[in-house]
C-alpha cells in the first residue's frame, strides 16, 4: 500500500528538488493523483512541465522505484542527469550501456538505490526484465509518449502494444501515459490499451499564446530569402529548420553556412558522435542553428528556440504541433514558419504508396488530408490545431498568426534578404491570403462555389466523414476556375482524377450545369 501524500508535502518537494514556490497549472493535482495511487492520462503541451508530474511524487516514494517507459535515450540521458545535479538518484538501462553497465544498475536497483529508472518500450518485452522488475519495489509505472501506441497516433509503434502486459503483470500498480499531442480518438486508444482504471484525466489547452504561425505556400527561391531574413533577424536565442530530407538537410546546412549564417546538420546517416557533437554546439549556443529531419530535437529541453521553420508539408498535424511546439519554451515569443510546396504531398503519398498494410496506408492518407487542409485553409491556425485535438475554444482569432494579423511580402529574389516589418489588420491580412492563392477564383462564380460547398457538407454528413476528405477548399476552387463539362474534363483536374470522378463526378457536373443555366437565363440567352 502506497503512502497517501498531502499537498503541503508535495509543495515541499517542490520547493527542496526544483526551488520553485508554485506549480505550474495542473503539475499539482497531476502528481498528487499519481503519489497516491491513481492512473492518470496526461496530455500537456511539449515544454508544459511533464516530467515534473511523476519525478516528484517518485522523489517522494522512499524505498521505491518508479519505472519510466521512454523511447528517446536522449531524453532518458539527460533527465537522468538533471535528477543527479537536483539530488534525486536516477539510473537508465538502455542499449547505450554496456553489459557489465547493465548488470550494476539492475543490482543497485534491487537494493533501492534509485527513485526512477527509465528503460525503452522494448525491453518490456523481454522476460528477463520483467523477472527483474518483479524483484523491485516499485513505486507506480510511467509511459512517456503514449500516443506511440495507438495506430491511430502519428507515431505508432508496434512495440508499445506489449506495454499493456504492465497492467496484468503488476495489476496493483498505478500506470500513468504522458503525451504531447494526442487527439480525442487516440486519448481513448491510450486509456483502453494500457487498461487505465478510472485515470486522473487532464488535458492541457493546445494553445500556445507565444507562438505566431505562419504558413505560406512558395517557390525554392522564396523559401530560401524567408529562410536567410527570418534567421538574420534573430537577435537572441536559437532556431531549429526542418527539412524533409536528408539531402535537403545537407543542402540547406551548405547553403546557409555560405551565406553568413553558422548551422549544422543532425540526420540519421550521420555516425551517433557527429550528432551528439552537433547537438552539444546548438544546445550550448556555439552555433544557432540547427537544420534537422524530424529526429532532431526529440527529448531536447532548449528553452531559448526564437524560430522552428518547416521547409516542407509534415506528415502530420500532430507532428507538426510538436515539432513547432520546441520553440518558446521560455514562454518568450517564437515564431513556427511553415513553407511548403505542392510537390511536398507528392513525396508524401509516395511514400504511403510504399506501406503494405491497406489500414495504416488510408490512416496515413487521412493524416496527410488534415495537413493539406489546415495549410489550406484561411483560418486561425491556433484555433485550427486546437479543434484538431478536440478542443473547443470560445475565442475565434489567436490575433498573431498569418490568417489573424497578415504576413509581410516574401522577397522576390535572394538578394532582397529584408523584408519589410509590415503588421495589416486581421481584414486586411486575410484579403491578401485570398489575393495570393487559387482561392481568388471562388469572387468570379461565389454563387457556385456556395453551391459545390453545401453539396461537399451534405457528402461529409452522409458519409459521417470529414468534409476535405471529399474534396479541399483548393479542389472546390479549380471546380469554379475550369468549370468542366464532360467527365473527362472534370477527370483531368488535379484535386480531381478517376476515382473521385467515378464516385462524385456525375452530381458535380450537374450542380456546373444547374449553374450555367441559371447564368444563362439570368443573361436572357
Amino acid at each position: 500500500m502506497l503512502p497517501v501524500f498531502s499537498s503541503s508535502q508535495l509543495r515541499a518537494a517542490l520547493s527542496r528538488y526544483w526551488g520553485y514556490d508554485a506549480f505550474r497549472p495542473g503539475q499539482e493535482e497531476i502528481a498528487a493523483a499519481i503519489a497516491n495511487g491513481k492512473d492518470a492520462c496526461v496530455v500537456m503541451p511539449t515544454g508544459g512541465g511533464k516530467s515534473l508530474c511523476y519525478q516528484l511524487p517518485a522523489a517522494l516514494a522512499e524505498e521505491r522505484t518508479a519505472i519510466v517507459v521512454s523511447p528517446l535515450i536522449a531524453l532518458m540521458q539527460d533527465q537522468v542527469a538533471q535528477l543527479d545535479k537536483m539530488g534525486i538518484s536516477a539510473a537508465v538501462l538502455n542499449s547505450s550501456l554496456s553489459t557489465a553497465q547493465r548488470d550494476r544498475v539492475r543490482q543497485e536497483a534491487r537494493r533501492g538505490r534509485f527513485r526512477l529508472v527509465y528503460l525503452s518500450p522494448e525491453a518490456i518485452a523481454q522476460d528477463g526484465i520483467l523477472r527483474w522488475l518483479k524483484s523491485l519495489a516499485i513505486s507506480f509505472f510511467v509511459i512517456d509518449e503514449a500516443h506511440c501506441i495507438s495506430e491511430w497516433g502519428h507515431d505508432f509503434r508496434p512495440e508499445y502494444r506489449l506495454l499493456n502486459r504492465l497492467r496484468r503483470e503488476f495489476p496493483e500498480l498505478p500506470v500513468a501515459a504522458f503525451t504531447a499531442s494526442a487527439t480525442q480518438r487516440v486519448r481513448h486508444d491510450i486509456v483502453q490499451q494500457l487498461a487505465l482504471r478510472e485515470p486522473y484525466k487532464f488535458i492541457a489547452s493546445f494553445y500556445r499564446p507565444n507562438l505566431r504561425y505562419r504558413v505560406r505556400e512558395s517557390s525554392l527561391d522564396e523559401q530560401e530569402a524567408i529562410l536567410l531574413e527570418s534567421l538574420r533577424s534573430i537577435e537572441a536565442g536559437s532556431a531549429i529548420v526542418y527539412a524533409s530530407t536528408i539531402r535537403r538537410v545537407e543542402s540547406v546546412v551548405e547553403f546557409l553556412n555560405s551565406n553568413g549564417i553558422p548551422a549544422i546538420g543532425y540526420h540519421g546517416k550521420m555516425d551517433s558522435e557527429e550528432r551528439r557533437q552537433n547537438q552539444r554546439l546548438w544546445s550550448g549556443d556555439k552555433v544557432r542553428v540547427a537544420v534537422g529531419t524530424m529526429a532532431f530535437g526529440l527529448g531536447i529541453n532548449k528553452p531559448n528556440v526564437r524560430k522552428v521553420i518547416h521547409l516542407a508539408l509534415p506528415k502530420s498535424i500532430e507532428q507538426y504541433y510538436q515539432e513547432a511546439g520546441r520553440g518558446g519554451r521560455d514562454g518568450l515569443p517564437a515564431d513556427c514558419i511553415l513553407l511548403w510546396q505542392k510537390r511536398d504531398a507528392a513525396l508524401i503519398e509516395h511514400f504511403h504508396s510504399q506501406i503494405e498494410s491497406e489500414e495504416e496506408r488510408e490512416r496515413a492518407e487521412l493524416r496527410l488530408h488534415q495537413v493539406l487542409e489546415f495549410v489550406d485553409s484561411d483560418g486561425c491556425r491556433q484555433l485550427e490545431i486546437c479543434r484538431h485535438f478536440g478542443e473547443r475554444p470560445k475565442w475565434s482569432s489567436c490575433g498573431k498568426c498569418d490568417a489573424c494579423a497578415g504576413v509581410p511580402e516574401a522577397p522576390r529574389q535572394l538578394g532582397e534578404a529584408k523584408i519589410a516589418p509590415q503588421r495589416p489588420s486581421k481584414r486586411a491580412g486575410r484579403r491578401e491570403r485570398r489575393e495570393a492563392s487559387p482561392s481568388a477564383e471562388r469572387s468570379s462564380h461565389p454563387e457556385l462555389w456556395e453551391a459545390l460547398r453545401a453539396w461537399r457538407l451534405e457528402k461529409a454528413r452522409e458519409k459521417k466523414m470529414s468534409a476535405f476528405v471529399i474534396l479541399f477548399n483548393s479542389g472546390l476552387d479549380e471546380l469554379c476556375k475550369k468549370m468542366p463539362s464532360t467527365m473527362d474534363e472534370l477527370r483531368a483536374l488535379p484535386k480531381f482524377g478517376p476515382k473521385k470522378t467515378g464516385v462524385y463526378g456525375t452530381e458535380v457536373l450537374e450542380i456546373i450545369a444547374k449553374y450555367r443555366g441559371t447564368k444563362s437565363n439570368a443573361a436572357g440567352v
